[in-house]
């Protein structure tokens, strides 16, 4: 019976996918939050913030209504700034500030059934990592965080199911379930042997993680990379990319492709987002100026 539900429940989801169009990828140029055709063709602008997550059905885009030029701004010493998360509808345009959730609270994540959403609230100086309903309802701490001024756990992203997360705490990958109990984790230096400083990407079928290594200028960090993690053989490899690439970022774009972002020499400061085979071909950059590319359900 389990099984039979599980099956239904995706059936149920996958024909949701089906019914709400064209694969559409959400990204942020600048102060705004833009969506774009899976091949880079008809950007459009849409709403004012930062962060974008794009449910997979394509429907609707949670942010963060704070502008990437104020986070700049914070680094230089500015004060903190009231953020909130917001949700756009896509059909209607409409934008939604979610106002019964707590304040300066950032990275959404969209369940793979469009009703939940991850997030990172600020708690005096510590940040937790919550959940919440799309509606604000069912507001939730999963992990207090217990670091001055860091999160406990970065990029995190939902399991195919809804029903457990995927992070990492800069050592390990973690696999939380919804009460906040680690169920798995595996050394991210065997991962990618030369540590972690990006974010991770679970595969459509849950069944591999794309992790990449990211580039700091004039730091001693390793060559940006982008690794594949298969979570049933516990085996990785890492990816070819072109050398001139900075490499950051990544997300699937469907089981065989992924997006990346990135920029060349002289470059940094505007990236562009790539579409790549899992074999290194097929590179193509969809979007220039484009960053924190998310995509909804091929």
């Amino acid at each position: 019976m389990k099984a039979l539900a599980v099956c239904v429940f995706f059936s149920l989801v996958f024909a949701a996918f089906a019914a709400a169009g064209p694969q559409k990828i959400a990204f942020v140029r600048g102060d705004n939050i833009w969506i774009a055709n899976n091949d880079g063709t008809a950007a459009k602008k849409i709403a004012v913030g930062s962060e974008p997550s794009i449910s997979l059905a394509g429907t609707q885009v949670a942010f963060n209504t704070t502008p990437t030029s104020v986070y700049g701004s914070q680094a230089k010493g500015a004060s903190d700034p009231d953020t909130h998360i917001a949700i756009v509808d896509l059909g209607s345009g409409k934008v939604t500030k979610l106002k019964d959730i707590p304040r300066k609270c950032s990275d959404p994540v969209i369940s793979p059934d469009g009703t939940w959403i991850i997030l990172s609230v600020a708690r005096d100086y510590f940040f937790d990592l919550d959940i919440a309903r799309m509606d604000a309802t069912g507001f939730k701490v999963i992990k207090e965080g217990t670091e001055v001024g860091h999160p406990m756990y970065y990029s995190p992203c939902w399991t195919p199911d809804c029903r457990s997360i995927l992070c990492h705490n800069t050592k390990s990958i973690c696999r939380l379930g919804l009460d906040g109990a680690v169920l798995a984790q595996w050394d991210i230096r065997k991962i990618a042997p030369d540590g972690l400083t990006g974010s991770i990407s679970v595969s459509p079928d849950g069944n591999r993680l794309l992790v990449s290594q990211e580039y700091r200028k004039n730091s001693e960090a390793p060559p940006p990379s982008l690794w594949l993690f298969d979570l049933n053989s516990q085996q990785s490899r890492r990816l070819v990319t072109p050398k001139e690439l900075s490499v950051n970022g990544g997300c699937w774009l469907d089981k065989d492709h992924i997006l990346f972002q990135s920029g060349t020499a002289g470059e940094s400061d505007r990236p562009g987002i790539y579409r790549m085979s899992l074999d290194g071909k097929d590179l193509k950059r969809l979007i220039k100026n484009g960053s924190g590319p998310t995509v909804s359900a091929p």
